[in-house]
């Protein structure tokens, strides 16, 4: 692993984690992994590709998913499919289509990915959810590389557990555990008595956003209070709650999350206003924390997390996701 970038190297551990509990073959293992940062490293003249791969209790995994995807391939070990694995990448593109790996490491099969709303697991795009459902049954782990975003995933039976994104901002390779921010996040829920749903839905948002390399604010709180301290918003809105945005409805809150200046959420996850221009009151007594890099977006939302009882999510246009809780940085990933 040393020949790999830093965050490919951590991002090998939970690998090499799940790879143990489910008993698949360690050589194996890694050439699925090798495949998938070779997927999303490479780059394609203007067109980009992704792929999938479901590794684990093969006979089960493909009971799991019925429907095949018509590509004929020779059951063989992954060692010496790569080649052809390569030539199928964008192909089987780890959104609608997924290669079955065996614990032997045996490629056994192309199948298409289910079609599914999904639920609330708070970490999980809708585009994605069919690795959740499918591994829920703690059938083995998902690994996907999306070429068109520079990111690869890792899935097991709780969802999405951790990701690698290459931040051009930066120029290099970040690895985060969606896991420990989950935990994290459910703290500081408790703390200002929100809805950890809620979180985690915004949470979701915000790494989708990331993907996108899309920035954006999203405040959680009492909307009135954070208004006062606020330009009059741009949109109101009423009777929606981000709960209920699931599946192809998820896009309706990622458009509302990427819009000029902060979407405002309440503690039970309804939508309140977008477009809403912070302009927080600090206490001479408060104080915010921030760094040399970080821009306006990022002292608007720590300052209104300071002068009101809110938390405060905020993705940079590069991929970092920073949430502020009391004006303090509780998480940056």
């Amino acid at each position: 692993m040393k020949d790999y970038p830093k965050a490919w190297q951590e991002f090998w551990e939970p690998v090499y984690s799940l790879c143990r509990k489910h008993q698949v073959n360690v050589n194996s293992a890694l050439e699925v992994f090798r495949l998938v940062y070779e997927c999303v490293s490479r780059e394609e003249e203007g067109k980009p590709v992704s792929t999938g791969f479901l590794v684990g209790e093969s006979g089960r995994l493909r009971a799991e998913l019925p429907d095949s995807a018509g590509v004929i391939i020779e059951r063989e070990n992954i060692l010496d499919a790569a080649r052809k694995i390569r030539s199928l990448f964008g192909i089987v593109d780890g959104y609608t289509s997924v290669f079955i790996i065996g614990k032997d490491g045996v490629l056994e099969d192309v199948r298409l990915m289910p079609s599914t709303e999904g639920g609330n697991d708070g970490c999980t795009s809708a585009e994605l959810h069919g690795y959740r459902d499918v591994l829920s049954g703690d059938l083995g782990y998902g690994l996907v590389a999306l070429g068109s975003f520079k990111t690869a995933k890792l899935f097991s039976a709780e969802g999405l557990h951790s990701e690698v994104y290459f931040s051009g901002k930066a120029g290099e390779w970040a690895y985060r555990s969606i896991s420990d921010s989950i935990s994290k996040l459910d703290r500081t829920a408790a703390e200002k008595r929100i809805d950890r749903r809620v979180v985690r839905r915004v949470f979701s948002i915000a790494i989708s956003m990331s993907n996108y390399r899309t920035g954006g604010t999203i405040v959680i709180g009492n909307p009135e209070e954070i208004i006062e301290q606020s330009e009059t918003p741009r949109f109101r809105l009423e009777g929606i709650n981000v709960l209920d945005l699931v599946g192809p409805r998820e896009r309706y809150l990622f458009n509302l999350s990427t819009q000029e200046f902060a979407l405002l959420v309440n503690r039970q996850g309804e939508l309140k206003a977008s477009s809403v221009r912070l302009m927080a009151r600090v206490s001479d007594k408060a104080r915010v924390e921030l760094t040399s890099t970080d821009g306006g977006r990022h002292r608007s939302a720590a300052e209104i997390s300071a002068s009101t009882d809110s938390v405060a999510f905020v993705v940079s246009d590069d991929g970092p996701i920073t949430v502020y809780s009391g004006g303090k940085r509780t998480l940056r990933i």
